[in-house]
């Protein structure tokens, strides 16, 4: 977070010394590539509120980077990972929690729709830049392979390509289950889901279990009628979970979309006492205590470490609601 912050202001600065256009952009190129990679740095931060407060300003900050360089690919990328990644961990846990406490406000739901569709604009823009018209995603998001033509014409295989594709896919799948009475918005996830298909071929493990996370999701989310398999959704859950087993968000997601709605409580405790042990072994790590913490095998995976502290939170939250649940 400190770094990439650096990063950020150090760039904005030289940007206000000089009203040179072609100065600023030279600025911003040269640098835009390490604001990219510090970017996921972010994955590394283990309190759920210094990335609650520190992202925001940060977003804004490289949006002013990029109005002097509307076309930089690095900052689009950025801007569309950082936005969704936003919307997921802090405004969805925030609609949770009113959904869950029977609240009268929306506030998170709202937010996570302004962000979400934020990062999906930063998205299009990138995808644009490529030759690449989300328009016509949607045209072809029913032929079989229509999507994967139109994406694999333009893009490569390298991280930054598959990212984008992954992130904007998300963000427009979150605006759409988050606007279920618009059913004409509804009818086209496929597009979605043609993007998350490009993207999970040619890298099944990107991002430690996204892709499990979104198809379990996908099969458990929908009714049967609408050709969902909440069985099938379960069985995608499980198998992931035993893949990524430092992934403890594909835990609480596991509880959101299938446990919670089938009403298997059997299976909710039983995620929720792993749940359990993994809190107490992260905070006897984190927080000092005058002993020598103790290391397992989950404090190895670095690259893991917000998806755990946002699993936790998520814990804490069904763990207050529980009772509500069953």
């Amino acid at each position: 977070m400190n770094k990439l912050r650096l990063i950020v202001a150090t760039v904005t600065f030289g940007t206000l010394l000089s009203s040179c256009s072609t100065f600023n952009k030279a600025a911003v190129g040269g640098s835009s590539d390490l604001i990219y990679n510090a970017s996921n740095a972010l994955l590394g931060e283990s309190n759920f509120d210094i990335f609650k407060n520190g992202v925001a300003g940060n977003l804004v900050l490289i949006e002013g980077l990029l109005a002097q360089s509307p076309r930089n690919q690095n900052l689009l990328a950025t801007l569309n990972k950082g936005y969704a990644g936003y919307a997921f961990a802090v405004n969805e846990t925030q609609m949770n929690e009113e959904e869950w406490s029977e609240a009268k406000t929306e506030d998170g739901k709202k937010q996570a729709l302004f962000n979400y569709t934020r990062s999906l604009n930063f998205g299009i823009r990138y995808l644009k830049e490529e030759g690449i018209e989300f328009s016509d995603i949607i045209a072809r998001m029913n032929e079989p392979q229509g999507i994967h033509q139109i994406l694999d014409k333009k893009l490569s295989d390298d991280k930054r390509d598959l990212e984008v594709v992954l992130f904007t896919a998300q963000s427009f799948a979150a605006l759409v289950n988050l606007q279920k009475d618009n059913m004409g918005f509804v009818s086209q996830l496929s597009a979605a889901k043609g993007m998350f298909d490009w993207v999970c071929q040619k890298d099944p493990s990107i991002n430690y279990g996204t892709c499990d996370i979104f198809y379990g999701a996908y099969e458990a989310g929908r009714p049967t009628m609408l050709g969902g398999n909440p069985q099938k959704g379960r069985d995608i859950f499980l198998k992931a979970i035993s893949k990524h087993p430092h992934n403890w968000l594909i835990r609480t997601s596991y509880m959101q979309f299938y446990l919670i709605p089938q009403n298997d409580e059997d299976g909710f405790k039983e995620q929720m006492l792993a749940l359990k042990v993994f809190n107490e072994e992260f905070s006897r790590y984190y927080i000092f205590d005058n002993e020598s913490r103790v290391e397992g095998p989950w404090t190895r995976e670095e690259g893991l470490r917000f998806y755990q502290t946002l699993a936790l939170k998520r814990y804490d939250l069904m763990t207050h609601f529980q009772k509500k649940f069953f």
